[in-house]
């Protein structure tokens, strides 16, 4: 087809040159140039096979070898298991193995609670997630044939089930099993249970769940400890009916602070591990909860998703309650008020004459007259039209971290569409963003005034947000964080600090450590080229060490996670400022990679089958597999590349010459 338009291109161009220089109907002897002829057929000629564009395609082949994925188990369990040199060393025969690299693409990853590539294992994983090796190289390379092979002592500590991973038709699981798959009798607390706030002087619960295996029948102590007290005590039986025990205590906190406890279950005479027969745990106690006021005279699933949210967080209780209730606002630390009209006066002047902090949200109930008769920091003009806005986090907001939250591509709530007129420097947390148009618009800000902080929301439809969030990562703790965070700056009248630090109380040895800082200016705007130190303190043994904080977003943050357990007390100084702020945490002692006495083959077995299972150094029979399978042949691909035949460009310049080449003969013969 595009031979058949270069022709026809060839007689139009062929028709307009002839036409031109006066071949056709007759002319004047002075302008039949076939010189000129031929330039301006050569012009017309090139002019539309640019218009055209030829391509032509080519075809070229090439051999996919087929993929075999190296899944290295990573985690300080095959230290404990003294298998970690057999590991590595069956790694290295695998890459080294003439055959297997001749016929395969062989790529290496290492796991523990994450896939990353391989480089050489270290075995400082503090979890094991195998279900993210199993399904993680499969959806990387979706499209080719490939074998995984997993080398891995079948213990997992974190995700999924991997007994019930899906396996796609292109993939073939073969898993090398390290370590002595022998039962022995074992005692080990499994899973334990408890919410990480309490309340002074009230009983707090504590599940725990302990497992036995062995073929005799036992009596063993279980005891719950803090230091040298026995808080709790109960002798258990177990035998082969009788594996496992669930105990549920009552504890009682009896001061404010971190109250560390620990559980045991008393070890067995032959028993070979007893690391997993303890477990160190521990309850924050405080001394009384924020309490939380939503005011609103309508129904809405918005109120039920705040309430829900700020809920989340133990130290805090939500009361509902209509205007028309009369309630004492002095009893609360934060009063929400939501679709705010003329009912609301006698709250207004309450919260005003008490100072109390005020978080307002609009619905499209709302009357803006009203509201903006009781606020001074803003107006908004009262139109009766909303729109549909998504919301856009504002990374420069400073009042409170929001590295964190991830609200792209949230579903849209109904905003006013009356613009905000500031009367006071607001922080905005949140723009609209109407469509595909970004604007500088606030959905969502805070603003003080004296000693008073007020946050506004202006939207209504926030449920959508906590579903989402919930759909993207099966909790709701983007959402509910975001609320809570809201609710910590809101609950307190404390004034603002430059630096600001966010840690938890006390930390498991087996999680991240983290602690970050907030660093604002003299004009409490985020300053960003701060320069940050820790100083940590071990209490007991007073050994000390110094690390910088890192900027991130716009949070400073210093990673800990590899400090042994205890308490520790620490300072973080601003070495280009004269500021500084101190605390203090706990880290528990637990690796979760150490309640392991054998290898576990039976989960392997039932995602692949016994007879793909295979142990460490049967490469000899790991290679049979591979090299007979039916999946695992080498394929060849098509590729076709489509190519323009003359370079847009200069066919272009040969046009601008041509032209150029004709003007001139032209003005040379006084044809011009």
């Amino acid at each position: 087809m595009t031979v058949l338009w270069i022709i026809l291109a060839a007689i139009v161009a062929a028709l307009v040159a002839l036409f031109q220089y006066g071949y056709i109907f007759g002319s004047t002897s002075k302008t039949k140039k076939p010189w000129f002829a031929l330039l301006r057929f050569l012009t017309v000629f090139c002019v539309l096979v640019l218009l055209i564009g030829p391509k032509f395609n080519k075809k070229t082949y090439e051999t996919l070898k087929p993929q075999l994925l190296l899944m290295v188990d990573d985690s300080k369990s095959l230290t404990y298991l003294n298998v970690a040199s057999q590991q590595q060393q069956d790694v290295d025969a695998i890459l080294n193995d003439r055959e297997l690299t001749n016929k395969f693409d062989i790529k290496t990853f290492a796991f523990s609670e994450q896939v990353l590539p391989y480089d050489k294992a270290t075995h400082k994983g503090l979890e094991t997630d195998l279900g993210k090796a199993i399904s993680e190289p499969q959806e990387l390379y979706k499209d080719r044939n490939k074998a995984i092979i997993i080398l891995t002592d079948g213990n997992q500590t974190s995700g999924s089930n991997y007994t019930f991973a899906k396996v796609d038709s292109k993939t073939t699981i073969l898993p090398l099993i390290y370590g002595d798959t022998t039962q022995y009798p074992d005692l080990r607390i499994s899973q334990l249970n408890v919410n990480r706030y309490t309340y002074l002087n009230n009983e707090f619960p504590v599940e725990i769940f302990v497992n036995y295996q062995g073929d005799a029948t036992v009596n063993q102590d279980f005891t719950i400890k803090q230091g040298n007290s026995t808080l709790y005590q109960q002798r258990l039986t177990f035998s082969p009916t009788q594996r496992t025990a669930t105990i549920n205590a009552n504890l009682k906190s009896t001061s404010i602070g971190t109250m560390s406890l620990r559980a045991t279950i008393s070890s067995l005479n032959a028993e070979k591990n007893v690391s997993n027969n303890t477990r160190n745990f521990a309850v924050e106690v405080i001394d009384q909860q924020t309490k939380i006021l939503i005011l609103s005279d309508v129904v809405h699933p918005d109120i039920a998703a705040l309430k829900n949210a700020i809920e989340s967080n133990q130290q805090r209780k939500v009361e509902l309650a209509k205007t028309s209730d009369g309630k004492d606002l002095n009893d609360y630390n934060l009063v929400i008020m939501v679709g705010v009209n003329s009912a609301f006066a006698k709250a207004y002047t309450q919260l005003s004459q008490l100072g109390k902090n005020t978080w307002v949200i609009t619905g499209t109930t709302t009357d803006f007259n009203f509201l903006n008769s009781q606020t001074k920091g803003f107006q908004i003009e009262n139109d009766p039209e909303y729109d549909d806005a998504q919301p856009l986090i504002n990374g420069s907001y400073a009042t409170f971290n929001v590295d964190e939250f991830k609200f792209n591509d949230y579903p849209p709530v109904q905003v006013p569409f009356g613009k905000v007129k500031a009367n006071t420097p607001l922080e905005v947390l949140m723009f609209k963003q109407i469509g595909n148009v970004e604007t500088n618009q606030p959905l969502w800000f805070t603003y003080e005034q004296g000693e008073q902080r007020h946050a506004v929301t202006l939207a209504s439809g926030l449920w959508r947000w906590r579903t989402q969030s919930y759909q993207d990562s099966q909790n709701f703790e983007n959402f509910d964080n975001l609320v809570n965070s809201q609710v910590q700056y809101l609950s307190s009248n404390k004034k603002r600090d430059r630096l600001e630090l966010d840690y938890e109380p006390f930390y498991y040895s087996n999680k991240k450590i983290v602690v970050k800082a907030q660093y604002l200016d003299k004009n409490y705007e985020f300053e960003d080229n701060g320069i940050l130190n820790i100083s940590l303190k071990n209490k007991t043994t007073g050994a000390s060490l110094k690390r910088p904080l890192v900027l991130n977003g716009t949070t400073y943050t210093v990673d800990l996670s590899d400090i042994a357990a205890g308490d520790y007390s620490f300072t973080v100084k601003v070495d280009n400022d004269n500021l500084s702020r101190g605390g203090s945490f706990s880290v528990l002692e637990f690796d979760i990679e150490n309640q392991f006495v054998s290898a576990n083959a039976q989960s392997m077995q039932q995602l692949v089958g016994p007879e793909n299972v295979l142990y460490a150094g049967q490469l000899d029979a790991l290679k049979k597999k591979l090299m007979n399978s039916d999946l695992l042949q080498s394929v060849e691909r098509e590729t076709v590349r489509y190519s323009s035949i003359i370079d847009w460009e200069i066919l272009l310049g040969i046009i601008l010459l041509l032209l150029g080449i004709e003007w001139f003969a032209r003005k040379y013969n006084g044809l011009i």
